[in-house]
């Protein structure tokens, strides 16, 4: 029996392939299904009477997706208990055999009441219970029981316990409908919230259908067309997503996005790539759905006067037309509020002033009206006073941003902001949509108003700063550089703003350069005077540097967990002050070299007092640029130990990442084989200063962390000095060690199918003294070793690295010299080392 319904569903499957889908799908499986469990039922029962087959959940609402669970029950009375034992073998072994997932419960009329006491989710199953086979009266015995039991007179419970789950459901599997892998069945906006609504419409307001909910006037004929296009949309993509995975699988991973994306006609256009079409697609039905079920549960709530009265502000009249009533904002008159557009975005004011929702009515009487937002309205003083007013409310400015969003009023008073709803970034860096990115930014700016108050509090017009927080990627979803194009918008909205001219100029250079700190940060050695007073004279003014680091702390805290750490917080606090206190001196001219070199050795030979076991003749003048003049001391203690020790090891904990600094004798490929052995204890290097004394001393100094959440003290620094010697004198290898890690890592996390090719850049100019070698590439184990390895096959000698991520990319950059100790001019040259270290990177 198994191989015959094998068989069905491969044929079903093939129907599939030739364009069966949607709901004509799921029925065409629920029939196969019923046919074959009602013939296992009946050919083991010929008396039916006192038995019942029941479908429950999915199934029983003759949803039964590709590798959905069967959901079965058995429901029997005592009169046939000799007979269940044997029924259910003949029902539950052939879907077993088959290998179906199968839900499965051999119960009685009270034991099915006893459990569902116990268990809210046997309680709506139970909402979708339909007989398969066997006796009808049975059925209907329990139907009618648990509708006294659980239903009448108890609304109100059943209601307080959906909204429970569905909250836990949300914390747990995405409570944002703009994930870039979303949970198209648990998710916000999912499948559940579809039949979470349709399970309290039927308790509550004895109404089974969406259609029944637009009948009953809870829905507009436009909600329910837009809901039902939604819902049939992601019952297509679900049919899908089952058969590509071979399994039951309702996640929306990036390595099927583009697979999905191609199945449904997308292709790239204008700059965009088809995966983010479609992505953006499956965001707005998110959101519909998100939207409609959100608006449902609130008219359900105060239909049932369950609302949390709790620490709700008092009652009052905000301004005509706008009321603050049960801790919702009202519009109490439609049609002064019509002839009155700015008080629209009044009402968003209040919101994020007193942190309470907009009531849902007056949502959806804010949609109707957003024709009257038209270009006199648009280009209002007062409705951009209330738009800016809204932004800087420390109370809940995203919350009410994001109504702003939901209602359609945000792109209807920023047009530009339109091409960005529900608009994917196809990376796994970016955790947001574009569009919830920016409020997200907005809302970590309003969060830095206390944690960096003191800085924050200075500022002349923050105004300019929550507006670039919301506007710094404006730019994107064009096909352009979508800062300059940003900054564009950016200098036209201000304009329609009413902003003053130097205003308008701030903004744009906040939007064009908002990635200008974390990229100097991460990829640039800041110990570079010369680089530190390039950026000053850039940035110009010390309070449009504060609004300059400030959205770039935001910016990357919104981006998601990858994007931030304390680790690049630190570089980026310290690119701030170093560039804060070259703003504060009246000459932005570089100091005397040799003046900073001759107090340092003053300061070392102080502190060295008569104990001097090594001349600082010997020392490089970037090493003492690079040091403190304690660090340099220190140093030079332990440089007496390299007679008896072929290389020193020294580690400590700093906030954020762990220091490393190593002292050998120099020789060729020494920092290769470094970060060879650091992959090989699980150690990324974050950042590395490079000096060679003149004695051929070695002192590297590594930040790194762990790359397997290893805490400091668990980690065997001794045997990574160990490690570390042996790969000095060649008794360790290396390249099959790091080739075999590789492989036993290869079945990672999901990872998007179109990965950004690798590229090198070699740039003269970023540096007065050295060559800069960036190279971007998809981060991997041994890969640092791989690069480095390159450059010393072409004797290249590195002196500082920074390594950092770009996107899906991690970008390694080293400050290099040729073998000769010159910078690398020579475009020959530059042409095939650009071709080995691509070779590496692949």
């Amino acid at each position: 029996m198994n191989q015959v319904l094998r068989a069905k569903r491969d044929a079903l499957e093939s129907l599939w392939r030739q364009g069966l889908s949607g709901h004509a799908l799921l029925e065409r499986h629920t029939s196969l299904m019923d046919s074959a469990l009602a013939g296992y039922f009946e050919q083991c029962l010929h008396d039916a009477q006192n038995m019942s087959l029941v479908a429950l959940g999915g199934y029983g609402r003759e949803e039964l997706f590709p590798y959905s669970d069967i959901d079965l029950m058995l429901l029997h009375d005592h009169s046939s208990d000799e007979l269940v034992g044997k029924v259910a073998e003949a029902v539950f072994y052939p879907l077993w055999d088959a290998g179906l997932e199968v839900g499965h419960g051999v119960r009685t009329v009270q034991s099915c009441l006893d459990e569902a006491d116990k268990d809210f989710f046997l309680q709506v199953s139970l909402l979708d219970a339909r007989l398969i086979a066997g006796d009808e009266t049975l059925l209907s015995s329990l139907l009618e029981e648990f509708r006294k039991k659980f239903i009448e007179g108890r609304r109100n419970t059943f209601l307080q316990d959906m909204l429970f789950h569905r909250q836990k459901r949300h914390q747990r599997f995405g409570n944002h409908s703009y994930l870039l892998e979303p949970h198209i069945k648990e998710s916000r906006g999912g499948f559940r919230d579809i039949q979470a609504m349709l399970w309290s419409s039927q308790v509550i307001f004895s109404l089974k259908t969406a259609e029944d909910l637009e009948r009953a006037g809870m829905l507009t004929a436009d909600e329910l067309a837009r809901f039902a296009g939604a819902r049939n949309t992601l019952i297509k993509i679900r049919n899908r997503l089952h058969y590509i995975s071979g399994r039951k699988n309702d996640q929306l991973f990036f390595e099927h996005q583009e697979e999905m994306a191609h199945a449904f006609g997308y292709k790239d256009e204008q700059g965009m790539l088809g995966v983010e079409r479609f992505m953006r697609d499956v965001h707005g039905h998110l959101q519909t759905i998100a939207v409609t079920t959100d608006l449902f549960f609130e008219h359900a709530i105060e239909v049932l006067g369950i609302a949390n009265s709790d620490n709700l502000p008092r009652n009052k009249n905000l301004e005509k037309g706008l009321q603050l009533r049960q801790g919702r904002i009202h519009i109490t008159d439609q049609e002064f509020i019509r002839k009155r557009p700015h008080l629209i975005m009044r009402a968003f004011y209040h919101a994020a002033k007193y942190g309470c929702p907009l009531h849902y009515r007056s949502k959806k009487m804010i949609t109707a009206m957003l024709h009257t937002l038209d270009g006199k309205a648009r280009n209002s003083k007062l409705t951009s006073r209330a738009f800016l007013e809204t932004l800087q409310c420390p109370k809940a400015p995203l919350p009410a941003l994001t109504e702003m969003l939901e209602t359609g009023l945000l792109d209807s008073y920023l047009p530009e902001f339109l091409h960005l709803k529900s608009l994917a970034q196809h990376d796994i860096y970016h955790v947001y949509t574009v569009d919830r990115h920016l409020l997200q930014t907005v809302e970590e700016i309003n969060r830095l108003r206390v944690s960096e108050h003191a800085i924050f509090i200075t500022l002349a017009s923050p105004h300019l700063l929550f507006l670039a927080a919301l506007l710094h990627d404006i730019g994107k979803g064009q096909g352009k550089n979508h800062c300059e194009y940003g900054a564009e918008l950016s200098a036209e909205i201000g304009a329609r703003l009413a902003l003053p001219e130097a205003d308008i100029k701030c903004l744009a250079f906040l939007v064009r350069e908002h990635l200008f700190l974390a990229e100097i940060a991460q990829r640039r050695d800041l110990e570079d005077e010369a680089l530190i007073i390039r950026c000053a004279r850039h940035i110009q003014d010390p309070d449009r540097l504060t609004m300059l680091y400030l959205l770039t702390v935001a910016d990357a805290k919104a981006t998601g967990p990858s994007a931030w750490s304390e680790w690049k917080a630190a570089l980026l606090l310290q690119l701030y002050l170093k560039i804060a206190n070259i703003l504060s001196r009246d000459d932005l001219s570089m100091p005397d070299p040799a003046k900073e070199l001759t107090w340092m050795r003053d300061q070392i030979k102080a502190l060295q007092g008569n104990n001097c076991p090594v001349s600082d003749t010997i020392l490089p003048d970037d090493y003492l640029q690079g040091n403190s003049p304690e660090e340099v001391v220190r140093h030079l203690t332990l440089h007496g130990e390299l007679r008896h020790r072929e290389v020193i090891l020294q580690a400590r904990a700093e906030e954020g990442h762990w220091s490393l600094l190593i002292m050998t004798h120099d020789r060729p490929g020494l920092l290769y084989k470094i970060c060879g052995i650091l992959a090989l204890h699980n150690l990324q290097v974050l950042a590395a200063q490079i000096y060679t004394w003149l004695d051929g001393t070695v002192v590297d100094i590594l930040h790194v962390a762990s790359t397997i959440d290893n805490l400091f003290g668990d980690h065997n620094w001794q045997k990574l000095e160990e490690d570390l010697a042996k790969a000095i004198h060649f008794r360790l290898g290396l390249s099959h060690r790091l080739h075999s890690k590789l492989q036993s890592m290869r079945s990672g996390a999901p990872q998007p199918a179109k990965r950004p090719a690798a590229k090198v850049i070699i740039d003269t100019k970023a540096s007065d003294n050295y060559t800069v070698i960036e190279v971007y590439a998809e981060n991997r184990t041994g890969l640092l070793y791989d690069i480095t390895r390159t450059l010393s096959d072409f004797g290249i000698n590195t002196f500082r690295a920074k390594i950092g991520t770009k996107g899906d990319q991690i970008v390694d950059v080293f400050y290099v010299l040729d073998h000769r100790g010159i910078k690398i001019e020579d475009e020959i040259f530059q042409q095939e080392i650009r071709n080995g270290l691509l070779h590496a990177a692949a």
